[in-house]
């Protein structure tokens, strides 16, 4: 069984990439294989069930996704920060020794 690109995003609201698609397909057939040899019922093998477990994958894969390039900006921040404040030392932290 085979849905399209398009029914995922009518259900999402919004236009997703292919490659966003294919993954979240793949994820959601695997789920949908799984659901079914623990139950045997016969709903997970409709088509729409594909779409929502296709779509719950969409939204997790985004969501982690945004999680990862929030840590990598923060990340950032934080080494940005550090090469600011630990510059090149001030007369206050040179130490003078007396001389012989």
């Amino acid at each position: 069984m085979q849905i399209e690109k398009k029914e995922v995003e009518r259900l999402l609201g919004c236009d997703i990439t292919d490659g966003q698609f294919t993954e979240a397909l793949e994820f959601a057939k695997r789920k949908q294989e799984h659901i079914y040899k623990h139950g045997h019922k016969q709903a997970v093998l409709q088509r729409w069930y594909l779409a929502r477990l296709t779509e719950e994958y969409v939204r997790a894969l985004a969501f982690s996704q945004l999680t990862m390039d929030f840590c990598m900006e923060f990340c950032n921040m934080e080494k940005e920060h550090l090469t600011k404040s630990q510059g090149a030392p001030t007369a206050s932290h040179i130490v003078a020794f007396p001389s012989a």
